[in-house]
């Protein structure tokens, strides 16, 4: 996997993991509700040192699922079960809380997701681990900021989705917005919806290609793989340039 598409894994994982999975009083309060004293006087969390090759520093905050995330891709030369077990101990030496090994997500290709939790001040810290053939390992960091989520709104997406959508998670960025979601249906059966509804709205597939549509301007790619029962999942990113597109035209707004 590229750095890239591993930020938006993480992006997308942080944004569909509540806080509130903890359980505890304070992950129950208001999004608003200021951290209690406790939190207060602890320090944050800080990332474990480990040896770097290279490194990449997201530099925006992406939003994934109405959730403010910071995000990093990290080369490392250390192995990769040496670097789970150094984050484990550093997350529960920090005071957060860890959920058991049933409870974090399966990633495919050999890789591992770790996340932890400070339910005091509603934020989650996730890394996904990806071992390289060299022995060194490709680390995914993500600090997602709950306190500070709001509703994602469907209205201005810039693509229609399948009747059977489910699942859907919106990520939004200064330079691209996606849209995951999964759907009952088979691999030619999206193709062919988006083959449909793309061309209606102006869209044409670019040449050589069969999931890359362009419009003057804009660019549209259409992912999709098998998921679970009989699901599949599908990815739709979105660049427009430097700006996302306008929201669809409606009634205007009353001035305030």
């Amino acid at each position: 996997m590229t750095w890239r598409r591993g930020l938006l894994v993480t992006a997308c994982l942080l944004g569909a993991a509540p806080v509130a999975a903890q359980g505890t009083a304070a992950s129950k309060a208001p999004a608003t509700a200021p951290a209690p004293p406790e939190a207060a006087s602890r320090p944050r969390f800080a990332w474990p040192r480990v040896q770097v090759i290279d490194t990449v520093q997201a530099n925006e905050i992406v939003e994934a699922g109405g959730i403010p995330v910071a995000l990093r891709a990290v080369h490392a030369k250390e192995r990769m079960d040496d670097l789970v077990q150094r984050f484990a101990d550093a997350f529960l030496q920090a005071g957060l809380h860890v959920p058991p090994g049933h409870e974090q997500p399966q990633l495919a290709s050999g890789a591992v997701m770790l996340t932890a939790i400070d339910g005091h001040r509603g934020i989650t810290y996730t890394v996904i681990f990806q071992p390289r053939p060299d022995r060194t390992t490709m680390m995914y960091l993500g600090e997602a900021n709950h306190a500070l989520r709001r509703d994602p709104a469907a209205a201005g997406d810039f693509a229609p989705m399948p009747p059977q959508a489910s699942q859907v998670l919106r990520v939004n960025s200064e330079s691209s917005r996606t849209l995951a979601f999964h759907v009952p249906l088979s691999g030619e059966a999206v193709d062919a919806f988006y083959a449909q509804a793309l061309t209606r709205a102006g869209w044409r597939l670019e040449e050589g290609e069969t999931s890359f549509y362009v419009r003057p301007g804009e660019e549209l790619r259409v992912v999709h793989e098998p998921g679970e029962a009989h699901q599949r999942a599908v990815v739709l990113v979105y660049r427009g340039g430097r700006s996302a597109p306008p929201p669809p035209p409606g009634p205007a707004a009353t001035p305030r």
